[in-house]
């Protein structure tokens, strides 16, 4: 009967006693078929390290425009289950510096692992985290098409695939088993798992195969669940938050006189360019508009009038106020010319250059002496 060994690449080939040829074990086929895979997955991971260390510093660079760390303010939003993470990171400057700076490392060392095949099950268990956090953080953005949360699950179903198969021929890992298969601990299971290499068996064992189904099964319910939260994709209702700006107005107040402080915290739309707030207006019960601030007044406002949050910032602009994806900002309008408000019920109306308007019941309060004598 012909017996069968088994190469540290995965490939079966027969003893000197069989007259034909095995056929290839899954642990030779499945990872030579994955490559491409591998290949660009790497290249995805290392192009991101590649792009801020090398073609733009400025994006590891806390005082320069291209900071990647500000894209942050962006995911918060909407970001889900690491909400305290990204909010803490944005509270403290130099933890969101160091963190940038190891997760770039990070996915240069994956990136790299990943082309060159060297390590390859730990460098995929890599890829999948990083496309975890990929996913959790920025899963929601992408207007026109789903791009953020596309990466994000296809990154975690390739990485659980290398995982499984390893490299393959074209890698590091059996190059250095063919070649020394009595050093680097090739013989070791544990290096194997952490690296490529075969289980020793032409069909996968029971276990594996039940891990298997485990994990595609873990994966899609966490491709369907993402897919409705963020967008609605399985049933009901299809929604995008980032297509078209959105404002979430809170802590409204009026005092007697007409000042108002609004705290505005743009929550929605795309990430590429600020919204345009135009027009501000205080309404009575009666609808009738009773303080209007309209562009000339809002793109002339004095620093000491807006208190940003975050590194991205509600400003001044051309139109009247430019608030970034994620900026957020408390506002303090004084008129022209204070009156005195009766009691009763107002509202508060933002409205951008497009005509879309928020509207946020308003409650008569005592405002600050700082407030009422701003100029």
């Amino acid at each position: 009967m012909a017996e069968t060994t088994f190469t540290p690449g995965g490939l079966s080939m027969p003893t000197k006693e069989s007259s034909h040829a095995s056929p290839p074990s899954i642990w030779g086929l499945a990872p030579l078929c994955a490559t491409p895979l591998r290949w660009v997955t790497g290249w995805l991971f290392f192009s991101a390290f590649w792009r801020r260390v090398i073609l733009v510093p400025g994006k590891l660079d806390p005082n320069s425009s291209d900071y990647v760390g500000h894209e942050f303010v962006k995911f918060l939003p909407h970001a889900l289950g690491i909400k305290p993470f990204l909010a803490a990171a944005l509270a403290h400057e130099g933890m969101l510096h160091a963190f940038m700076v190891l997760f770039t490392g990070i996915e240069g060392l994956v990136g790299l692992a990943l082309l060159l095949g060297l390590g390859t099950r730990l460098a995929a268990f890599g890829a999948i985290n990083l496309s975890l956090g990929i996913l959790l953080g920025s899963g929601w953005l992408g207007s026109t098409c789903l791009d953020e949360w596309q990466i994000g699950v296809l990154g975690i179903a390739a990485g659980t695939m290398l995982v499984m198969t390893g490299s393959g021929p074209w890698g590091l890992d059996t190059f250095l088993q063919d070649r020394f298969p009595n050093r680097y601990l090739a013989s070791k299971a544990w290096v194997r798992w952490l690296s490529s290499g075969s289980l020793n068996a032409v069909e996968p064992p029971r276990w594996f195969r039940n891990a298997a189904l485990v994990l595609a099964l873990g994966i899609l319910a966490l491709t369907l669940a993402t897919n409705q939260i963020f967008y609605g994709g399985v049933w009901g209702k299809l929604h995008n938050d980032s297509k078209s700006p959105h404002f979430a107005l809170s802590n409204a107040q009026i005092s007697d006189t007409g000042s108002v402080r609004l705290t505005l915290y743009r929550d929605g739309g795309p990430d590429t360019y600020g919204a345009f707030l135009s027009t501000i207006r205080v309404r009575n019960a009666s609808n009738e508009i009773v303080e209007n601030f309209d562009s000339v007044v809002l793109k002339a406002l004095p620093p000491g009038a807006l208190k940003n949050e975050y590194a991205l910032k509600l400003h001044p602009g051309p139109y009247g106020l430019v608030a970034p994806l994620g900026s957020k900002a408390t506002l303090d309008l004084i008129p022209s010319a204070p009156k005195i408000l009766p009691q009763g019920t107002y509202s508060l109306e933002v409205e951008d250059v497009s005509g879309l308007k928020w509207v946020t019941p308003l409650r008569v309060a005592e405002i600050t002496g700082r407030l009422m004598n701003q100029g």
